[in-house]
């Protein structure tokens, strides 16, 4: 299959996908596809490791369009998004989340599900949605078990962004590395896990997520629920949507 907003590098165990809508690396609709499409072929392949990055300078992904969050396609996408992630989550493969740039909303939420995640030191990680009328799904399903309640309803609820480092301070990164020994610290990690047996890393990355318990699966349910049975019909997300596309302060009716 070709693919235009992604490039995907199969191999016998290594598969690569890269974002590749530039500057920004914007997840929208068509991406979607393509990303669960290339998800399939890491999965016929049996793929031991799984490499995410992107292209360009500034982003590893700075979130879903917005405009896909409107109605007629919002429905659409967090069924694509979240399909995307279920299987992240439970796959055999292993994968690698290597991140540089502005790293927000749904951009953040993909690199946060894989099993590891290297990051550039110029990295900024943040879920930005509340700013405008919504909350990231996953992302209130994960964080809380994965830093804390409190630190999770600081990024979620504020907005804010964090830097590479606090980040890794709170268990969100592995490593920290300058953005010119990125590609390297990938290599001396996949190297490492490629020295293993890939039957015991897909048996132990299940025993891993049997640790963690299913709390990440019930969330997001509840979490997808919320979203699209409430959040949706209230005219503060239409109107923070709107404020966005159209470049002015949203005018909050606060219903």
């Amino acid at each position: 299959m070709s693919y235009s907003t992604i490039q995907f590098h199969p191999g016998p165990r290594v598969a690569s996908i890269v974002l590749n809508r530039p500057p920004l690396n914007i997840i929208n609709l068509e991406m979607l596809d393509e990303l669960n499409a290339a998800w399939s072929e890491v999965e016929d392949l049996k793929a031991q490791v799984a490499v995410l990055s992107s292209a360009g300078d500034r982003a590893f992904s700075a979130g879903v369009d917005v405009a896909d969050h409107m109605p007629g396609k919002i429905e659409s996408m967090i069924e694509k998004f979240h399909h995307l992630i279920r299987r992240i989550r439970k796959s055999d493969c292993i994968t690698i989340a290597a991140i540089h740039g502005y790293t927000f909303g749904g951009g953040a939420e993909l690199a946060m599900v894989c099993d590891l995640v290297i990051a550039a030191g110029e990295t900024q990680i943040g879920q930005p949605e509340i700013s405008l009328g919504c909350y990231p799904p996953v992302a209130a399903a994960y964080l809380p078990g994965a830093i804390g309640f409190h630190r999770a309803s600081e990024m979620v609820l504020m907005g804010e962004p964090i830097h590479a480092a606090e980040a890794e301070r709170a268990g969100l990164v592995n490593k920290v590395v300058p953005r010119t020994n990125l590609s390297e610290a990938v290599d001396a990690y996949v190297a490492k896990l490629l020295a293993k047996s890939s039957t015991v890393l897909a048996l132990t990355k299940q025993a891993l997520r049997e640790g963690a318990g299913h709390h990440f699966e019930k969330a997001l349910d509840r979490s997808q629920e919320l979203y699209l049975r409430d959040l949706t019909r209230t005219e503060d997300m239409v109107e923070g949507m709107n404020a966005f596309l159209e470049k002015r302060p949203p005018a909050w009716r606060n219903r």
